[in-house]
């Protein structure tokens, strides 16, 4: 029997080593990344969006379905405004200096398993892992709580600045007793308190936060306990500086069909809705009953022969929407291509922002709007008309007269029932309005996030007013052979 010679072995043996370095660098590179997630962050397009609504609203209700990272999301702000860190895509609200920030939870429990390891990951000895969304290496001193094996009750964050940021870890099942006296910068509640007191002695604390420029509060949940008052507040009765957005399963790219498919269907029927979409149960106050599902399209390019038609919604401190419906007259089918909405901009700064898909085409408007200087809706129709926008030389109404909202609710739910009402995919801020829209107990519309829906109403009542479809193909649709057999398909 003959031995491998020393000049066959050595290359064999440097190969192994040189592929154990390799393994080591790497889970020390992983190791690393690990312990800074802040740095690698990108969020989705509605987590942005939310991050974004700060800089302009106090406090900001983030409703949304199981599961979509409404917690992640949070638990990222958190870190950011603790260390300063603020990456280059923040268009948020930002800090200038170290604050003191508290994060709420439902139990001691709830915000160890879930809040604390979100922002400061697993406890591995005797301190936490570094693991979360705040980077390991600012974590400072920390007192435990007494009641509740490792949970923190208080933290110091390194910030940019070279200060330390503090934040406190507090159980609201404790009461609000726990929340007096302090005046703190921000505030970020997870889950909705029960004892609705919670949320008005959040908002007393950061009054004189920031150096008396006001303090945040975010909330983040999941509307288990139905319209309760401070879900009604956001739904129905929003003041200037608060911020609701609603998310859900289609929101969040890293849930699959197939799980969602299962899961749903394992969920009591009446939950199904406010687990997926994140809303109350409203019940028979829902306008707009149909599910997302059955009126949703994917984008496609508008065949040359349907009509389409602009509508438009004023407005200045609440937002103005813009929407395009294509009529296919063959089929009697309804489709909302485009939609805009945005708080204080004019009429040239809606004319940049919709110039894609608005040009050319008619617009109906309302005979009334709010608007942000005096002057009925004729004067805000000329301001939209001299700023290029191809105004309805009257505003919209019925064919036989009159503006009934009733019967144009009406019918759009009749529509979507019998498939003629249809929305591109796309349109998210659409069908978030959508599934809010509801009527409070004494059955009356809540006429709040109600813009889109207004403008497509008013587009709708004036479709005999539609003109030839003669835009280009929309950017980004997907191109459809114009055979009558694929237009026959599409209705």
């Amino acid at each position: 029997m003959t031995s491998s010679s020393p000049s066959t072995a050595q290359p064999s043996e440097s190969i192994r080593l040189a592929k154990a370095e390799l393994l080591a660098a790497l889970l020390e590179k992983a190791e690393r990344r690990a312990k800074n997630r802040l740095a690698f962050y990108t969020p989705y397009e509605w987590q942005a969006k939310f991050f974004a609504a700060g800089a302009e609203n106090r406090q900001r209700l983030l409703m949304a379905a199981n599961r979509v990272g409404k917690t992640e999301s949070a638990a990222f702000e958190m870190a950011m405004h603790l260390t300063g860190r603020y990456p280059d895509w923040w268009e948020g609200y930002r800090f200038k200096r170290p604050i003191r920030a508290w994060a709420l939870g439902v139990s001691g429990e709830q915000i160890r398993d879930v809040i604390q390891r979100k922002l400061l990951g697993d406890f591995d000895g005797d301190r936490p892992n570094g693991k979360g969304t705040i980077p390991a290496e600012c974590i400072g001193d920390f007192i435990r709580s007494p009641q509740t094996k490792n949970l923190i009750k208080d933290v110091q964050i390194k910030h940019v600045s070279g200060g330390w940021s503090s934040l406190s870890l507090k159980a609201y099942e404790q009461g609000q007793h726990v929340l007096m006296g302090d005046s703190i910068d921000y505030i970020w509640i997870d889950e909705e308190p029960r004892d609705q007191d919670i949320y008005p002695q959040c908002l007393t604390r950061t009054l004189t936060g920031d150096d008396n420029r006001g303090g945040l509060v975010t909330l983040t949940f999941t509307p288990e306990n139905g319209m309760t008052p401070l879900v009604s507040q956001f739904m129905e009765d929003i003041k200037e500086g608060q911020f609701l957005l609603n998310v859900t399963w289609a929101d969040a790219p890293h849930l699959t069909e197939q799980a969602k498919a299962q899961i749903l269907a394992a969920y009591p029927a009446y939950q199904r809705e406010m687990r997926s979409k994140g809303v109350p149960a409203v019940g028979a106050g829902l306008i707009f009953t149909v599910p997302d599902e059955q009126i949703t399209i994917q984008p496609f390019q508008i065949p040359p022969h349907w009509f389409v038609l602009n509508g438009l919604d004023f407005g200045w401190d609440h937002p103005q929407a813009h929407v395009q419906l294509a009529h296919d007259r063959d089929a009697d089918a309804i489709y909302v291509t485009h939609a805009w909405r945005a708080s204080q901009k004019d009429a040239s700064q809606a004319r940049i922002a919709t110039q894609g898909w608005a040009k050319d085409v008619p617009y109906a408007w309302p005979h009334d709007g709010l608007q942000h200087e005096k002057g009925g809706g004729e004067v805000l129709k000329k301001q939209y008309a001299d700023a290029g926008f191809k105004m309805l030389g009257v505003h919209a109404t019925w064919p036989s007269g009159g503006y009934s909202v009733e019967a144009g609710l009406w019918e759009m739910q009749n529509r979507m029932e019998n498939g003629t009402w249809k929305v591109f995919a796309n349109l998210t801020d659409w069908f978030e309005e959508k599934r809010l829209y509801h009527r409070d107990k004494n059955g009356q519309i809540v006429k709040e996030r109600d813009d889109l829906l207004s403008a497509s109403r008013y587009a709708y009542m004036m479709r005999r007013l539609a003109v030839i479809n003669k835009a280009a193909e929309p950017k980004g649709s997907i191109a459809i052979p114009r055979t009558a057999s694929h237009w026959n398909n599409l209705r």
